[in-house]
Parts: structure tokens; C-alpha cells; sequence
């Protein structure tokens, strides 16, 4: 059976944060790969629909957002697919910022979120002519007579081969492959325009494309079909270590990567890359068996991983959500988080979000403790003007309640930690303990501030 530890490391990583109800759930299965199965087991998990109360662009994107925060703290009791979903948003970058209309925005990451361990073939081929992507790396205006290189570059750059692996020709052929493929200006709905394509046969990672002209349609995802098959790395790369290896190893090391950075949080060992490459080799690139392969490595619960990853600025807010029970309209994170560094809906550009020790920075940090500060205030709103109870994740303390404990400050500590649903180190209770009392009475709106801060919340 998994231990308690293992348990709650595993979910810091998969649902954001350790839930004690899943914590019992995971250590009563009878093997960490049953715990893991149980995890990745997404389709149990509740649907959902946005409320979107505003009718502007950025605004509807706005309140996608907190319906988004709500799932990963507490509408969804197992949020795996969320996190997941924000992997695939972070891999597969497109913004609003750019795109300008919600909707294909909104469809994009709705579509992560069930389709997010299907295979990766699938994914890229439907992301690609998703009226999102079209128009955020500007495949809707590649045309026959004027191809335009930005989606075929970033296809092979940043989401399959990596940075090195591919000549200036491929990216010339894969540009004219992906051409015909555009939107509705007015509406964002996809639009397949025959008469913008280049019909022609062309030459990619060493293997003859479109030849077919009645498959037209199809001329792109040939593409991708070549880099997780039959392809080769050119002679003429710039990676020379990987002239001549097969396209799909390549893939498979470069997305192994990427998966062990967002989960682990360090630079994965050779020997995890060569285990995950395997089995997404032997599984066609499912990423179920993926993903599961990588959560059950040894490396995976070794010492530099379990207590290595810095909180992203979205997991934080989730962490915060969580201990204090509030909805994410009430807080508003999105006010917090361009400072913290990572806002969903609008990465910084098509690379995505940087990751762990990137996060730990002055100005960064000071947005963290601004938020941690504004959490606080609102969470005891009530308690100075309205139903005089402080509200917390786990429940509420009425005044009366409060004001009976001044005097038993360790007691109060405890019942706050309690309610807060979070388990410090031995040191910082002590901490906490120190500085209830030593303070005047009342320490306690300084106290949630404390909790909300201590390093422990900020790591997982």
C-alpha cells in the first residue's frame, strides 16, 4: 500500500493539493500503481459548465478563469484532469491576447481536459486546425501563394521534435503541407479552403509527402504522422547528435522531458528519458501508459523531486482556494497572478510558462504575499461585518470562539491549521506557536496571513 507520504506527494503533483479524504482513498489501494490508476482514472470525475456573466472577449475569458480556479480547488474532487489540462495549455500555447475571440479559446482548453491522456497523435492533429491555434501562430493566413512558416516552425521547434532537429526545407515543406487551413474572421469557425493549398508532393524528414491529391485535407497531418513514424533526422541538422535517429525517438525524449519538468520539477535523469521514450514508443504515443510510467519511477518520489518544486503561481492560488474555502470570484487571482508570472488564457509567448526556481524572484514573491494578504481580509470579511465568522476551508470560527482562545494560543494554532487543511513542518508549528504568543491579542488575521505564506504552501 502506498505510504502516507508517497500519497500525499503523489497528489500535490497530480490534484494540486493533498485532499486528506484522497489521501486515505489512495493509501487504502493495495500498490502505489493502483493509487496511480486511481488518479489517472479521469473519467470519474464530474463535468462542468462555466458561468460566463460578461459579454466582452476578455472579460468571458476572465470568468472562464475562475470557473477554472473553482474546479482545481473545489468543484472537481479529483482534479487530475485539470492539471493535466494545464500541462497541454502550457505545451500547445495559444492566448487570447492574440486570438481575440473566447470562444475558441475556451474550446481548446475544454477539449485538454477530456482528451488530455488520449494519444498524442490525436491531440496534435486536432489542436493544429483548431480555429485557437490557427490563428495564434497564424496558420490561418498561410496560403499557397504566400505560405507562412509560423505554425510549421513551432510544430516541429516547440511542440514534437524539439529545437535543432529538422532543416530550413522541413520547415518549408511542412509550411505548404498546412496551407488551406483557415477561419471565419467574424465567427473563429474553421474553414478548409482547397483553393489556398499547395497540392504538391514535397519532402519531409526524409520521406515523401502528399502525393495524393484527393486527400488534401490531409496533406498537414501527414506531418505529424512522419515525425511520430517513419521520419529521420536530417544530416543537415543542428543537433548532430541526433542526425540519422528516428523522428519519433526524438519526439518521445523531448515530450518525456517536458512531462517529467512540469510533474517532478527537475531536469530528468538519462535513464527516466530513455523509460518513458520506451513505453510512449511501445504504446503509439498513448499518453495514459505515459504519464502512469512516469508517476510510478523510483526518481518520482526520491528525495531532490519531493522536495524540489517551487509552486507554480496557478498552483498556489489553488493552494490558497483551498485553505481558505474561498471561490475564486470572491478573491479575483487573476488580479495576482501577470505579477506572479503565469496567467492562464495568456502566456507569455508560444514557449509557455518557465518553471520552478523561475517563480522565485522579489517581485514575484511580493505578488505571492500581496495575494496571501488579500485572501486573509476577505476570508474574515464576515467576521467584522456581516455573519461574525472567520470562514476557512475546512469551516468556520464564530467570534465567540475566538475570542475564548486568547489565551490558549497553541490551541488556537492548531484548531486555525485545522481548518485551513494544511499540515506545516514540526518547525514552522513552532513557529506559528512563537508567534501567537508573544503577540498581542488579536494575532489572528496575522496568523491566516502566516499560515498562507509559510514556505511549505509555496512548495509541493
Amino acid at each position: 500500500m502506498p505510504s502516507q507520504t508517497e500519497a500525499e506527494h503523489l497528489l500535490r503533483r497530480t490534484e494540486f493539493v493533498a485532499r486528506p479524504n484522497r489521501v486515505a482513498e489512495l493509501m487504502a489501494k493495495p500498490s502505489l500503481a493502483a493509487a496511480v490508476d486511481d488518479i489517472l482514472d479521469i473519467g470519474r470525475n464530474p463535468g462542468g459548465t462555466a458561468t460566463i456573466v460578461r459579454v466582452d472577449n476578455w472579460g468571458m475569458g476572465e470568468d472562464y478563469c475562475y470557473f477554472w480556479f473553482d474546479r482545481m480547488a473545489h468543484d472537481d474532487p479529483r482534479p487530475f484532469q485539470e492539471k493535466l489540462a494545464m500541462f497541454w495549455h502550457g505545451h500547445f500555447c495559444t492566448s487570447l491576447k492574440k486570438i481575440e475571440l473566447f470562444a475558441p479559446i475556451r474550446d481548446q482548453i475544454d477539449w485538454f481536459r477530456t482528451a488530455g491522456l488520449g494519444d498524442l497523435r490525436t491531440l496534435t492533429a486536432t489542436m493544429s486546425t483548431q480555429p485557437a491555434m490557427l490563428r495564434y501562430l497564424d496558420n490561418d493566413q498561410n496560403f499557397s501563394t504566400s505560405p507562412n512558416q509560423n505554425f510549421a516552425r513551432e510544430l516541429m521547434e516547440l511542440f514534437l521534435l524539439g529545437v535543432g532537429n529538422y532543416t530550413e526545407a522541413d520547415v518549408e515543406a511542412s509550411a505548404r503541407a498546412w496551407t488551406g487551413h483557415t477561419d471565419i474572421w467574424q465567427t473563429g469557425q474553421y474553414q478548409w479552403r482547397p483553393d489556398l493549398h499547395d497540392n504538391a508532393p514535397k519532402q519531409f524528414l526524409g520521406v515523401t509527402i502528399n502525393t495524393n491529391p484527393a486527400s488534401a485535407l490531409f496533406h498537414g497531418y501527414e506531418t505529424i504522422d512522419v515525425m511520430l513514424g517513419t521520419g529521420v533526422v536530417p544530416a543537415g541538422a543542428a543537433v548532430v547528435a541526433n542526425r540519422g535517429r528516428p523522428a519519433n525517438q526524438v519526439v518521445a525524449e523531448f515530450l518525456s522531458r517536458k512531462l517529467w519538468t512540469y510533474f517532478a520539477g527537475t531536469t530528468a535523469p538519462p535513464a527516466v528519458v530513455n523509460a518513458l521514450r520506451d513505453v510512449a514508443l511501445a504504446n503509439n504515443f498513448a499518453i495514459r501508459p505515459w504519464v502512469r510510467a512516469l508517476l510510478l519511477r523510483p526518481e518520482f518520489y526520491a528525495p531532490d523531486v519531493t522536495q524540489g518544486l517551487v509552486r507554480s503561481p496557478v498552483d498556489v492560488m489553488v493552494a490558497y482556494l483551498y485553505a481558505t474555502g474561498l471561490r475564486a470570484r470572491q478573491v479575483l487571482p487573476l488580479w495576482w497572478l501577470e505579477g506572479m508570472g503565469q496567467r492562464p488564457l495568456a502566456p507569455p509567448d508560444v514557449s509557455g510558462w518557465k518553471h520552478n526556481a523561475y517563480y522565485v524572484n522579489a517581485s514575484a514573491m511580493g505578488y505571492r504575499a500581496l495575494a496571501a494578504r488579500y485572501f486573509m481580509w476577505t476570508s474574515m470579511a464576515g467576521f467584522w461585518a456581516g455573519d461574525g465568522l472567520l470562514h476557512l476551508g475546512a469551516g468556520v470560527i464564530s467570534r465567540a470562539q475566538v475570542e475564548a482562545m486568547a489565551d490558549v494560543p497553541d490551541q488556537f494554532v492548531d484548531l486555525l491549521l485545522s481548518l485551513m487543511r494544511f499540515t506545516p513542518t514540526p518547525r514552522s508549528r513552532e513557529v506559528l506557536y512563537g508567534f501567537a504568543r508573544s503577540t498581542t491579542w488579536p494575532y489572528w488575521p496575522t496568523l491566516v496571513n502566516l499560515v498562507l505564506m509559510l514556505p511549505e504552501m509555496h512548495v509541493s
